[in-house]
């Protein structure tokens, strides 16, 4: 008897945003492609968006690593609110800053390294190849989509891993353009 990945159960658990029906077959065009050492941080993203869409139709495209950093891609055949959207893309966003300080093969903290033109992210332990050259001061900083006196804007911030939560570092560029939906 074959047991399931976790990537399987987790699509599993939540149907909702994975499955979708092509000429009647169902399939999952969304099942996260990465390692299991990102299985904490793809399954807390699939827990955010499914709390933040629970009344709305939400589909998972692609969960991939890509370059040594989550890349996600969803879509709607709806109006979403804005606050929907937001929620989305802030769970996005948090899974995507976590990867990439996340090692890929046992979910320690890690860095960016590059072996044989592949960039990923590993641990001390899991290192193959080479340190990728980090800017001094820019390794954790992102621009994230916020709402401000009710209108979109990018905040510059800070990718904090104990909290998993982004801290704004005073930056504001506005206005956000609209989010990617790939």
């Amino acid at each position: 008897m074959n047991e399931l990945s976790w990537q399987q159960s987790l699509v599993d658990t939540h149907l909702e945003l994975f499955v979708r029906t092509f000429r009647g077959v169902r399939f999952a065009p969304g099942l996260p492609l990465c390692s299991n050492g990102w299985q904490r941080i793809v399954t807390r993203l699939v827990d955010r968006v499914s709390e933040a869409t629970s009344s709305y139709k939400v589909t998972f495209i692609q969960i991939v690593e890509q370059h040594g950093i989550l890349r996600v891609c969803w879509t709607t055949y709806s109006e979403l609110p804005r606050r929907v959207e937001f929620a989305i893309e802030e769970a996005i966003s948090l899974a995507s800053a976590r990867s990439a300080c996340t090692c890929m093969e046992c979910g320690g903290e890690g860095r960016l390294f590059s072996s044989g033109y592949r960039l990923f992210v590993a641990c001390d332990v899991h290192q193959n190849g080479n340190p990728a050259p980090a800017v001094h001061g820019f390794q954790a900083d992102y621009l994230v989509r916020t709402v401000m006196n009710g209108r979109s804007k990018l905040v510059c911030s800070r990718y904090d891993r104990a909290s998993d939560s982004f801290i704004a570092t005073g930056d504001v560029i506005a206005p956000a353009p609209p989010p990617p939906r790939c």
